[in-house]
């Protein structure tokens, strides 16, 4: 990605909705780019914009630049959702996020017009722009070995829970690095070389001090690792630690 190219699109767009008072809206972003509309968000701030995935807890969003208050007039969300699911439930393998994802790369979808997929009882939800959904309903019938039925489906009406398992321990202070360790078992120096390398992002931000003072709620995700709630600060030990719950994302 040319980062230069990638802020100037953002400073268009947001000089076509202001001048023109018209809703505008970037393809889906990567946590990166996030990172990147969010250092430029304060001299975007003219344009109104917004953060969209489709769901709460999205990895993958779009930025729509335009408001009611801008323009008078309420905007659509240009999202939409595809449902996929086996036709013979019976007889449906296991597939896994890869596999959903290589089933619509071999449509030739770029990545960009494609949200986050979330996977529920043997069925995924594929979060994309209205028209991809009615392309997805229509080209998609089968993944890996599986045939399936691909229908839109209302994403505000999804009921997804994400699933979890809960991790405690104790740490020295409710640092990043020390949370990020604890999360996926690393020592301080791996943890440590995360940050150097730009893989940690806190709600699509990207975050490089690794003496961060984390708050209770806060999503931080590590490229390659995964993702975790950092769900509770807890007591202080006698010896000055504290304990705090994680809740880490399956």
């Amino acid at each position: 990605m040319d980062e230069q190219l990638f802020k100037k699109r953002l400073e268009e767009l947001a000089q076509t909705a202001f001048m023109n008072s018209v809703y505008t809206h970037t393809p889906f972003l990567s946590e990166r780019e996030q990172s990147l509309f969010h250092e430029m968000r304060q001299e975007l701030s003219f344009a109104d914009a917004s953060l969209y995935g489709g769901h709460e807890d999205y990895d993958r969003c779009i930025v729509v630049f335009g408001s009611k208050e801008m323009f008078g007039y309420e905007g659509e969300i240009p999202l939409a959702c595809a449902k996929i699911s086996p036709l013979f439930k019976k007889f449906a393998e296991t597939l896994t996020h890869r596999d959903y994802l290589g089933a619509l790369m071999n449509l030739g979808i770029e990545r960009n017009q494609i949200g986050d997929i979330l996977i529920s009882d043997g069925e995924a939800y594929v979060f994309c722009f209205r028209h991809m959904a009615e392309f997805l309903c229509r080209e998609l019938t089968k993944v890996r070995n599986t045939q399936v039925e691909t229908v839109g489906v209302d994403f505000k009406e999804i009921h997804y829970w994400q699933e979890y398992s809960t991790k405690d321990g104790f740490v020295s202070s409710p640092r990043l690095d020390a949370l990020v360790g604890l999360a996926f078992g690393l020592s301080r120096s791996k943890a440590l070389s995360l940050f150097q390398s730009q893989k940690v992002f806190i709600r699509g931000k990207m975050e490089t001090r690794n003496s961060y003072q984390a708050k209770p709620e806060d999503v931080i995700s590590v490229r390659g690792f995964g993702k975790f709630r950092f769900q509770e600060l807890g007591r202080e030990t006698k010896k000055g630690r504290f304990h705090v719950k994680l809740q880490i994302y399956k």
